[in-house]
C-alpha cells in the first residue's frame, strides 16, 4: 500500500465525494447540538437528524464533510495505542438518494482504487437478523461481489444495527474491516468474527430503512437514509502502516515539539507522551470553540485535560512558567497551522497557562496530602474513599488523576462509597439547578415577543456614549428584587463559557443612572442587571 499523508487522505476524500455529486456541508461546533442531551458534538449526525424523518435539506440529498468530535468516556484509557478524546470523522449521507447498493460500490471504489487498499485484507460485517428486522442479505450480496461469502460475517443487533435515539429512524449497518496482523496475507477465512483482535473497523454504513415507534415496533420508512462514516485517524494509522494512530502524522509533530522541549524520548515515555499530545490536542480545540475551564458541565471536562496533561508533563520534566508558555506557544501554532487556522492563538495559550499556573498550587498542596494519605495507609494500600474525596472537593484533584498516582505507588482506592458521595454531591447540584430554571421561567414570562438583541460591540469605538444615543429601551421589570432592562441593541458583552458579562453605567433619557453590575442572554435576549 502506498503511503498516504493526513492532508493527501483529505484532499482525496473531499475529490472523490464531490466527484459522486455530493455537497460540502460545513462542520458543526464541538459544543453539543442545542435539542441533544450530550455535552459535546460526539458524532456528525447531531446537526441532521431534523432531516431524517422528511425534511428536506438546503444543500441537497447528499452531503458530506469531515466533524471534529469530543468523546471523553475512555478517558482512562488514552494513553494506549488507540484511544483519544479528539477524533475527525469522515462522514457523506444519503438524505432520500442512493441506497445499499452505491454505498456499498462506493465503498470499495474509494478504499481500493483511491487509497489502494489491498483487497485481500478487506472483510465486513452486515446485520443478522432480530425479533423485529430480517437478515440484511441485501447488503451482504452486494458485498460478495467484491468479497468471498468466509470474509463476511453475520453478526446481531447489537454489533450491526444502528440508532441515534430510541424512537427514530434506525437500521441495519454493513462495517469494513482491514486486516492489520504482522502475517503478510489474512487466514484464508479470518473474517471480523474469527479474527477481531486483527481487524481494525476503518468503515460504517449504515441503512436506515425503519421507523421505531414508542413500543419497540418497527415499520418501514417511505423515505430511506445512508449514513456512513471513517476514522480519520485510524485511516491515517493504516495508510501509513503504523501501530499507532500516535505514530502517524496526525501527531507526530506534536510529540515532536514535547520531545524537545523536555528534552526526552517518546518511545521511553510513550504512555504521558501520549496523554499529553490527546490533551493538548484536545484542549486547543474545546478553548477554540468558546469552553473555558471551569468546575462545571464543559468547563470541566476542559479542566480535566489540561490537569492531566500538566501532572504527565511536569512528571516528565519540571519547567519554568517563560519555558511553559514557549511549550504551548509552539505546540498551538502548529495546530493552528497544520488545520489552516486564522485565530489568535496566543489567547487559547493564556487560557492554557492560567489554568496550570493554578493547578500547580493545587499540587503543591495535594501532595503534601497526599503523602500522608499514603504514608497513612501503607500497611492496607488503600486509599479510603472519604480521602480520595477529600482530595476532589477541596483541591479539586480529578479522581482518575489520584488513581493513577495511586496504583503508580500499588495503591488502590475505594471507588464504590466515592462514587455514591459523588451522586449524593450531584443531587444537590441538581436541586440547585431547579431553582435556577425556576428564575429564568420567571423572567421569561416578561420577555414575550421581544426580538433577539442585537450585539454592538465590535462596532462602537467607545463603551457605552454612542449606544446612549440609539438604543431602544424595550423592557423594565424585577424579578425577585432584581432590576433587569432590556434594549433593541447592545454593546454589553453577555455571559459566556469563558468570560463574564460587561459592568458599566447607563444613562436613561430621563437621566437616570444605572450601574450594571451583570448581562446574561436569554433566547438571544440580552438581560442587563442593575443595581
Amino acid at each position: 500500500m502506498k503511503k498516504i499523508s493526513w492532508p493527501e487522505l483529505r484532499i482525496k476524500r473531499n475529490d472523490f465525494r464531490f466527484s459522486k455529486q455530493h455537497k460540502y456541508l460545513p462542520e458543526a461546533s464541538l459544543i453539543g447540538w442545542k435539542e441533544s442531551t450530550a455535552m459535546f458534538n460526539i458524532a456528525w449526525m447531531q446537526q441532521l437528524i431534523p432531516y431524517l424523518s422528511g425534511k428536506k435539506h438546503p444543500l441537497g440529498t447528499r452531503l458530506f464533510n469531515i466533524q471534529k468530535c469530543i468523546r471523553t468516556v475512555d478517558i482512562d484509557e488514552v494513553g494506549d495505542a488507540s484511544h483519544q478524546t479528539f477524533f475527525e470523522m469522515m462522514w457523506n449521507r444519503s438524505l432520500w438518494d442512493y441506497f445499499k447498493k452505491d454505498a456499498i460500490d462506493w465503498s470499495r471504489e474509494f478504499l481500493v482504487d483511491v487509497l489502494w487498499f489491498d483487497p485481500d485484507k478487506l472483510a465486513a460485517t452486515v446485520f443478522e437478523w432480530d425479533e423485529g428486522a430480517p437478515r440484511d442479505d441485501q447488503s451482504a450480496w452486494y458485498r460478495k461481489k467484491y468479497l468471498p461469502a468466509n470474509r463476511i460475517a453475520y453478526l446481531p443487533a447489537k454489533n450491526n444495527r444502528w440508532s441515534p435515539w430510541p424512537v427514530w429512524p434506525c437500521g441495519p449497518d454493513t462495517e469494513i474491516f482491514y486486516r492489520v496482523g504482522s502475517d503478510p496475507l489474512p487466514p484464508q477465512d479470518s473474517n471480523p468474527w474469527n479474527d477481531e483482535d486483527n481487524r481494525l473497523e476503518v468503515w460504517n454504513n449504515v441503512f436506515m430503512e425503519y421507523y421505531r415507534d414508542e413500543t419497540g415496533k418497527l415499520s418501514k420508512l417511505e423515505n430511506q437514509n445512508v449514513d456512513t462514516w471513517m476514522w480519520f485517524e485510524r485511516m491515517c494509522k493504516v495508510l501509513q502502516s503504523k501501530d499507532s494512530a500516535y505514530e502517524t502524522d496526525v501527531f507526530d509533530y506534536i510529540i515532536s515539539h514535547i520531545e524537545k522541549s523536555l528534552k526526552i524520548k517518546y518511545k521511553t515515555n510513550e504512555r504521558r507522551v501520549r496523554i499529553m499530545a490527546d490533551h493538548l490536542r484536545t484542549s486547543f480545540f474545546m478553548i477554540k470553540d468558546g469552553i473555558n475551564p471551569s468546575n462545571e458541565g464543559r468547563g470541566y471536562v476542559l479542566r480535566r485535560l489540561i490537569r492531566r496533561m500538566y501532572y504527565n508533563l511536569i512528571s516528565l520534566q519540571k519547567i519554568s512558567q517563560s519555558d511553559l508558555q514557549n511549550f504551548f506557544t509552539n505546540i498551538y501554532g502548529s495546530i493552528a497551522s497544520n488545520f489552516d487556522l486564522q485565530i489568535d492563538v496566543q489567547s487559547i495559550v493564556d487560557t492554557i497557562q492560567k489554568e496550570c499556573i493554578q493547578f500547580q498550587k493545587t499540587i503543591d498542596n495535594w501532595q503534601k496530602m497526599l503523602n500522608e494519605i499514603l504514608e497513612k495507609n501503607s500497611k492496607t494500600n488503600l486509599i479510603d474513599w472519604k480521602d480520595a474525596f477529600k482530595l476532589y472537593d477541596t483541591y479539586g484533584f480529578p479522581l482518575e488523576l489520584t488513581r493513577e498516582i495511586a496504583q503508580e505507588n500499588w495503591f488502590q482506592i475505594d471507588e464504590d462509597w466515592f462514587t455514591k458521595e459523588m451522586e449524593t454531591q450531584q443531587e444537590r447540584s441538581r436541586k440547585w439547578s431547579k431553582n435556577k430554571f425556576t428564575i429564568d421561567v420567571d423572567r421569561s414570562k416578561y420577555l414575550t415577543w421581544l426580538p433577539a438583541t442585537k450585539f454592538i460591540g465590535y462596532d462602537i469605538t467607545s463603551h457605552c456614549e454612542e449606544w446612549n444615543d440609539t438604543a431602544i429601551l424595550l423592557k423594565d421589570f424585577d424579578v425577585n428584587r432584581q432590576r433587569i432592562v432590556v434594549f433593541d441593541q447592545t454593546p454589553f458583552y453577555a455571559e459566556s463559557w469563558w468570560q463574564t458579562g460587561d459592568v458599566w453605567k447607563i444613562i436613561l433619557d430621563s437621566w437616570e443612572i444605572l450601574e450594571v453590575v451583570s448581562v446574561k442572554k436569554y433566547e438571544w435576549i440580552f438581560l442587563h442587571f442593575v443595581k
